[in-house]
Parts: C-alpha cells; sequence; structure tokens
C-alpha cells in the first residue's frame, strides 16, 4: 500500500516524505474520521515522531491528491479519513458520531449551483440527524417509561406530583 501512495504523489508532482507516508498509514490504522490532533496522537502513542504542523502539512497535501478524504463537519476541526470513494457524511446530534453516506453520483462534485460561481471541484453535502443506533436507544428507553396501559410514567406525563 505505501507503494502506490508513493506513486500517486509522484503522479502528482509530489515528494514521498516520511511523514506523508506515517500519517496515510495511521489513518489507514485508525479507520474512521479523526482530526489532525488525532493523527498526532496515534503517532506520538506509536512512538512516530513528527511535529503537529508535519501532520497537518500532510494531511492536506494527502487530501490535495485524492488520497485522504476531508471534512467540514461544522463543528470545529476538520476531520480526516482515508477513503477511495467521494462521499458525504451524517452527523449524529446525540451522540456525535459520523458515518460515511455514499455520493448518488459516485464522483465530485456531485452538485451545482444555480448561478454561475466559477469552475467548482467539490461540493460536501453534510446530513445531520438521529442515528440509527440513538433511535432504537431512545426507542427502548420510551417502551421501558410507558406502563402496561400505555400511558406513560413519571413527571410531566399529565400525572399529578
Amino acid at each position: 500500500m505505501a507503494g502506490e501512495v508513493a506513486a500517486r504523489l509522484r503522479k502528482a508532482g509530489l515528494r514521498v516524505t516520511r511523514p506523508r507516508l506515517a500519517v496515510n498509514q495511521a489513518l489507514r490504522a485508525m479507520g474512521g474520521h479523526h482530526t489532525a490532533d488525532e493523527v498526532h496522537a496515534y503517532l506520538v502513542e506509536h512512538d512516530v515522531t513528527l511535529s503537529r504542523m508535519s501532520v497537518y502539512n500532510s494531511l492536506v497535501a494527502l487530501a490535495d491528491v485524492g488520497l485522504v478524504l476531508r471534512a467540514d463537519l461544522g463543528r470545529g476541526a476538520m476531520v480526516y479519513e482515508e477513503a477511495d470513494t467521494w462521499h458525504h457524511h451524517f452527523v449524529c446530534r446525540r451522540c456525535g458520531q459520523v458515518s460515511d453516506v455514499s455520493c448518488v453520483v459516485g464522483a465530485k462534485p456531485c452538485l451545482t449551483p444555480r448561478e454561475d460561481v466559477g469552475l467548482i471541484d467539490e461540493a460536501q453535502v453534510l446530513f445531520r440527524g438521529t442515528c440509527r443506533h440513538c433511535l432504537v436507544a431512545n426507542a427502548t428507553s420510551d417502551d421501558r417509561q410507558s406502563a402496561p396501559d400505555g400511558s406513560s410514567r413519571g413527571a410531566g406525563a399529565g400525572g399529578t406530583r
């Protein structure tokens, strides 16, 4: 896999550097969506000495050549992941879980605005809501709080205190 990463970096006109390879390997090993600080912490934990700036710069370079996807989830830091296919993201408002959502078109930019704003090379769609896990947990919790006759138990459910 390091050979493929190196070939793609060279093809994009970038140097193959130890930080870029280490960051790519860390994302692969970590799986999922991570901030630059989380990638840096993972590398430190695994005795890979890189400055935070090297991690940030490597993530940008890897994303620019398509080896890494970055997503702005609107809640602070950008998250990164190793991914082969362009996709979008779903963020659960309850637990914060980030999930991948397949792009209907399958390639970027996948959406175009009605106005002529210039040349668009990427469009990110961010879905927000409640994930299946939280929906099931909430339904189970609601079931436990219901009385056998279907009325709700507890304060504020129309009963007296």
